[in-house]
Order: structure tokens, then sequence, then C-alpha cells
């Protein structure tokens, strides 16, 4: 098979490239000190912050990994990284995070209030006129309570996985066995004919 330049047996990744090396010179201990100096090769700073900079910083604000706000945002990881030690974009997060708080805790604070003055709405009308309330709307409030305090239906659903591994196998081995006779046929026929395209 070698001599079709096929790799039958690699089922994933690119081929193994050589790899080749060639000395130069000897590296010294004043070579390795360079190592520790900056080269001066900074990224350019933030010129103009957009939507997706605000979107990053309020995700890091409130306690996300850089890499989940690169997927979140669709960025690589390392630019999130440069980001990161970008002074401007510092100061953004540093403004979200000090402002995180306050915000979450004010919606927080008025959906909770519109719930509770929903719930005594709601009891208010259950006790005055229980009639008003159609059944429905009783067993609206029953599932409510119920899914709220853990005692809501629960979903069940089969999931059916079929891979054919058996199928797919054997329809592997048969292209396979094709590729072999017909290395075989080639090799059979000899250079004289191995343009004739049998």
């Amino acid at each position: 098979m070698d001599d079709l330049g096929l790799d039958l047996f690699r089922t994933r990744g690119r081929a193994a490239v050589p790899v080749s090396a060639e000395i130069v010179g000897t590296v010294t201990q004043a070579d390795l000190e360079l190592l520790k100096t900056e080269k001066g090769s900074k990224p350019a700073p933030l010129k103009r912050i957009g939507e997706r900079h605000h979107a990053m910083a309020r995700m890091l604000a409130s306690g996300m990994k850089p890499g989940e706000v690169a997927v979140a945002v669709g960025l690589h990881p390392s630019r999130v990284s440069i980001l990161q030690d970008d002074p401007t974009f510092q100061e953004l997060v540093a403004f979200y995070r000090e402002n995180v708080d306050a915000v979450y805790a004010d919606l927080h604070t008025r959906l909770a209030g519109m719930s509770a003055d929903a719930a005594e709405e709601l009891r208010r009308r259950l006790e005055e006129n229980p009639e008003d309330l159609g059944l429905n709307a009783l067993m609206e409030m029953v599932k409510l309570g119920a899914d709220r305090t853990g005692y809501g239906p629960s979903s069940r659903q089969d999931v059916n996985v079929n891979v054919n591994i058996a199928d797919r196998l054997q329809a592997a081995r048969q292209r396979f066995a094709k590729v072999i006779d017909h290395a075989e046929q080639i090799k059979e026929a000899g250079p004289d004919d191995a343009g004739s395209g049998t």
C-alpha cells in the first residue's frame, strides 16, 4: 500500500511529517538572559469600545472564565487574554464589576416584589371570588406551585441512537479489500500496463 501513497490505518488527523533540525551555533548564558528582556511587542491599545467589548466586560465582571467568554462572543481565547491586558478594557471590566452587583440586586428586588404582588393578588381573588377564577386558571396555579416546590411533572424522552457500527465496519472492510485487489492488479500488470486503466 505504500506504493500508492495511501495511509489506510490512520483514521484521524494529518499524516506525520518528518522533523529536521540543524545546529547553527551554541546557546550561551547571555542568549538565555536575552529571553527575559521585553521585546516591545505589545498590542495596540483599544481605540474604540464596541458592544462586543461591553458584553465581554460584563461576562468577566460576573465571574465567567476567559475561555467561556471567548466561546460566548465567538473570539479566540488568546484575543480575550490580550484584551484583559489592555488598560482601557481593564477599566471597563472594573466598572461593570463595581456595578454588576447593584444592577443585579435592583433587578432581583423588582422581580421579587412583582412576584409577591401578583401572588398576593391571586390569593385575594381566590379568597374573595373563587368562582371568578376558571378551572384553567386554577390548574395553572396548581401546576406552577407544584413545579416551583419540586412536585411538578417530570418529562422523560427516550432517544434511540443507532450507529450501525457493524454495518459501517463491514463496508469499510469491503472498500479496503477493493483497494488491495486493485493494488495487486496494478503490481501484476507491471509498469508497461499501469497506464492502461486495468
